[in-house]
């Protein structure tokens, strides 16, 4: 690593040290730049939104980023982060400073727990601010060194290097990166490292050690459970730490204890998605209402809307809303609940873009509407469901990926292969997927039940589009209808048979229209239910005979378990 740092010096020069300061105050972003131009530097730029760092950061890479935690927009500092990186405007060994006021044990933890970069707190002297460039020109060099060798794949050397200097330089980033390919690459040599004298003391590596041990199950649970929390008692503050024991303890079935240490983690870093989810998940367990709420609340204030998993943390906490309210038996708590899950969604509102809102809107409707068939109303369900996607169905590839497989969860009980059909084909096309969007669809994929249904529904329905002599009776049909009494493309061709056999028209048949009058459906599909609703009107009074759409339906269904609901299930 550098060891002097003198920013006139023509190996500092070579490295081309941009650096770009993001701030929307104005005075504050220039007395910034002036600190940092006495410090000898000349290639300075300011932003002042995040759209103007995104822009810069598009024309330009940068060494050294001054990011401002409190923008005064839609996302903060930490957030604008995790966009440029994700979005490759960024070098992965370009230095970011976090620059705030705030400097409670929440903002700081919650930016430094991320293991990269620094934090700066105001006001800022130039003392300060000269040793944190320091560090950060060293690290710029150190980082772009070791991720050449990573690109270029010469390993032996990348971990020869990187443990030798983390063995005398403690730098969190140092570790993760070499933690965090040994993990993935040689867990054999990880385990070896942390034993040695220059890492078995550092906490970094004992959790790792423990990690691995639980990994290959070297050691027995309740003595990791038991090492873990005195790592914790150790290092209160160390968030990484409570998150392990909190997962051990989980899979060791110890549900309150795990709620307690989730919640210690949440209370150190609040605006963690991934903690509110967790600690949202452990009170439906424990039936914590209170602090499922509290949970809930943070999330929403706290939604990182520019990460790409955005609207997966939506459907995940939607999900389990949906859950709590089926599994309570309180009429009081499942209407607090339900005025929850609106308030929460509200709470969303407030920090997504108009893009954003639809797709929040679609979502909301979709948990509605399960929540509409767990209660028998089949019909209001199907309407909902399709009238909050209808504006999609010509640019699926609009819509969120959790939110195509929620579609297609709730297709595939309704039996709307038309529309299933296109959503599938949208799905193959959408890659980078979340954990939870993977973890959902191979619940969708383990489901035999219900792949089998739908290809015996499938085959069905080809069959009504080819030639006249392969398609299935009325019988056949009125039997196929038994099993997918939902299907619209069954229904329309149920009644087109009825009325070219001149058949005596069913007791029942209100039901069946019901589940196709005035739904938004193909265009194909809306000619032919029109075209057959009008035959119909000269046998009965349609609109006398259908009952309303806040009437139960008497039909026996299964009730499906959306995604969430099936993963608790497992665990439980």
């Amino acid at each position: 690593m550098t060891s002097v740092f003198n920013p006139t010096s023509n190996n500092f020069k070579q490295s081309n040290f941009d650096i770009l300061i993001v701030d929307d105050c104005q005075i504050s972003s220039m007395y910034l730049f002036q600190l940092i131009k006495q410090l000898g530097f000349t290639q300075i730029d300011k932003a002042y939104s995040y759209q103007d760092a995104i822009k810069c950061c598009a024309k330009k890479r940068y060494a050294l980023l001054f990011i401002d935690f409190h923008l005064e927009q839609a996302i903060n500092g930490s957030e604008l982060h995790d966009l440029l990186k994700e979005k490759g405007f960024i070098s992965p060994y370009t230095r970011v400073i976090t620059v705030s006021g705030d400097n409670t044990t929440q903002t700081v933890l919650g930016t430094l727990s991320k293991g990269r970069g620094d934090y700066l707190c105001k006001p800022i002297s130039k003392a300060t601010l000269k040793n944190k460039v320091q560090n950060a020109f060293s690290e710029y060099s150190l980082f772009k060194k070791l991720y050449t060798l990573l690109e270029q794949h010469r390993y032996e050397e990348l971990i020869s290097k990187t443990i030798s200097i983390a063995s005398h330089k403690n730098i969190v980033e140092l570790d993760m990166f070499l933690i965090d390919f040994l993990f993935k690459h040689d867990k054999e040599l990880l385990l070896k490292l942390t034993q040695t004298s220059s890492f078995n003391s550092r906490k970094n590596y004992i959790l790792a050690r423990l990690k691995v041990q639980n990994e290959i199950k070297s050691v027995t649970s309740d003595n990791l459970i038991h090492t873990t929390t005195q790592l914790c008692e150790k290092y209160p503050l160390f968030v990484q730490a409570f998150d392990f024991l909190s997962l051990l303890q989980m899979n060791a079935q110890h549900y309150e204890e795990s709620l307690n240490t989730a919640l210690n983690a949440l209370t150190l870093t609040a605006r963690d998605p991934h903690r509110s989810l967790l600690v949202l998940k452990l009170s439906l367990i424990c039936n914590d209402k209170c602090e499922f709420l509290k949970a809930s609340h943070l999330l929403a204030n706290h939604l990182p809307i520019a990460s790409p998993s955005w609207c997966s943390y939506l459907s995940e906490c939607l999900s389990y809303f949906d859950s709590y309210i089926q599994q309570t038996t309180s009429e009081v708590d499942k209407k607090q609940l339900i005025l929850e899950q609106k308030n929460f969604v509200r709470r969303c509102e407030y920090r997504l873009t108009d893009k954003q809102k639809a797709q929040l809107n679609i979502l909301y409707n979709y948990s509605i509407s399960k929540r509409l068939i767990e209660e028998g109303h089949i019909s209001k369900a199907k309407r909902l469901i399709l009238k909050a996607t209808t504006s999609f169905y010509d640019n699926l590839h609009q819509l969120n990926t959790i939110v195509l497989i929620e579609l297609v969860y709730l297709l595939s009980f309704l039996g709307e292969i038309w529309l299933m059909v296109k959503v599938n084909a949208v799905l193959k096309t959408k890659t980078n997927l979340d954990n939870y969007c993977r973890d959902c669809l191979n619940v969708l994929k383990n489901d035999a039940e219900l792949i089998q249904s739908i290809a015996e529904l499938s085959v069905t329905i080809e069959k009504l589009s080819g030639p006249e002599i392969e398609q299935p009776t009325l019988t056949q049909l009125s039997n196929e209808l038994q099993r997918h009494p939902y299907s619209s493309e069954l229904c329309i061709s149920f009644l087109e048979q009825i009325i070219k056999l001149s058949q005596d028209l069913p007791n029942n048949l209100n039901k069946t229209i019901d589940l196709i009058n005035e739904m938004p459906l193909s265009l194909e599909l809306n000619l032919r239910r029109d075209a057959i609703l009008k035959q119909l009107h000269a046998h009965i009074d349609i609109d006398n005979e259908l009952p309303s759409h806040e009437s139960n339906s008497s039909l026996i269904l299964n009730t499906p378990l959306f995604v969430a609901d099936k993963k608790l299930k497992q665990l439980t």
